[in-house]
């Protein structure tokens, strides 16, 4: 029976290469798509790490430093009962060299203190007219760009700093972020706080770090359900495809079932023969689908992260697709009568 399934495969080859083609283009994007949300939900968690805090200290009403607008006084740093702390400034702002500005989120900190960036080339920003940017605004370190209009330096470059689907961060000295942001050095967004807070008077409140990747991935709540959507749209169109081709074998191998039948051929033998065929056509289709997405994901405006388990769920999802797709020309199987095993060659 095997033998029987690779030679009508190899006999209707160019039929299978092509839906397996076309079934590969389609698990690419299902790997780009599952990529995508990957990223979106690493994203924030990866970038709030690194600010080694356990506790954000916000005024009362904010509901998270990087989706609302925080401003509370410097003095509300010794209002937080914490062995170590320290504040920070986090605004929407702007970095230009040459091109048109592009959005980033403005972080200003304390040398030595929590939310210093953790530079992968070049140094941590020290001085006056300084800044850090995240590599995916493709610049080098020691070239001129503009933050807020004023005239900066680049001294680091940081990685995995971007929030809400990319928008990478900038990173100065507390004071120079103040006057940026608040045109006075008495004002701060939050208090970074490492281990438990103590009682916080009234006007403040805290999140975890765990609660800030929370609300700092709610923006993006619309943005990861439409992905979803098109996924189970991906999905239902590799069904189609999947299913179409095993119906035609059915119908092309409706004889050769009868005959087969005719001579004693168990159901399940033949089931088996056109289950194979829907899942050698799927595996094949995933196997070209992880090599395209390796060249695709890099065309993408958004980081594309796919995550290691995608490519073992992703094959076995698509077997389980392939045989419930299969299941209309299995069925053709079943009702074949053995009687057009002796019909002509008209019937």
């Amino acid at each position: 029976m095997l033998l029987l399934t690779f030679r009508d495969l190899a006999y209707r080859k160019l039929r299978f290469i092509v839906v397996t083609i076309l079934g590969a283009v389609v698990f690419a994007l299902l790997f780009v798509m599952t990529g995508l949300v990957n990223q979106f939900n690493l994203e924030p968690a990866e970038t709030v790490e690194q600010f080694g805090a356990d506790e954000w200290v916000l005024p009362e009403g904010v509901s998270a430093p990087f989706t609302s607008v925080s401003v509370m006084p410097v003095a509300a740093l010794d209002a937080v009962d914490a062995a170590t702390k320290s504040p920070v400034v986090i605004t929407r702002s702007s970095v230009a060299q040459g091109d048109p500005p592009e959005e980033v989120v403005l972080i200003g900190f304390e040398a030595d203190g929590l939310g210093a960036p953790q530079v992968v080339e070049g140094r941590v920003p020290a001085a006056e007219g300084e800044v850090a940017l995240d590599r995916t605004l493709d610049v080098e370190v020691g070239s001129e760009v503009t933050v807020a209009g004023t005239p900066f330096t680049v001294v680091g470059l940081t990685e995995a700093t971007t929030v809400l689907a990319g928008i990478p961060f900038a990173y100065l000295t507390l004071p120079e972020a103040q006057m940026l942001a608040f045109a006075s050095t008495d004002v701060i967004s939050s208090v970074l706080v490492a281990g438990d807070v103590g009682p916080l008077p009234a006007g403040l409140a805290s999140l975890t770090s765990d609660d800030v990747v929370e609300q700092t991935l709610q923006p993006l709540e619309g943005a990861i359900a439409s992905i979803d959507l098109v996924r189970a749209l991906l999905w239902i169109v590799a069904a189609i495809i999947v299913g179409a081709v095993v119906y035609l074998s059915a119908l092309d191998r409706q004889r050769d079932f009868a005959v087969l039948k005719a001579v004693g051929a168990p159901n399940s033998a033949l089931l088996g023969s056109l289950a194979l065929q829907a899942v050698l056509i799927a595996l094949g289709a995933v196997a070209i689908a992880a090599i395209i997405q390796v060249f695709l994901a890099p065309q993408f405006p958004l980081p594309v992260t796919v995550p290691t388990s995608a490519f073992w769920q992703l094959p076995l999802l698509a077997v389980l697709m392939a045989l419930a797709a299969g299941a209309v020309g299995m069925r053709k199987v079943l009702r074949s009568d053995p009687s057009q095993a002796f019909a002509g060659a008209g019937a």
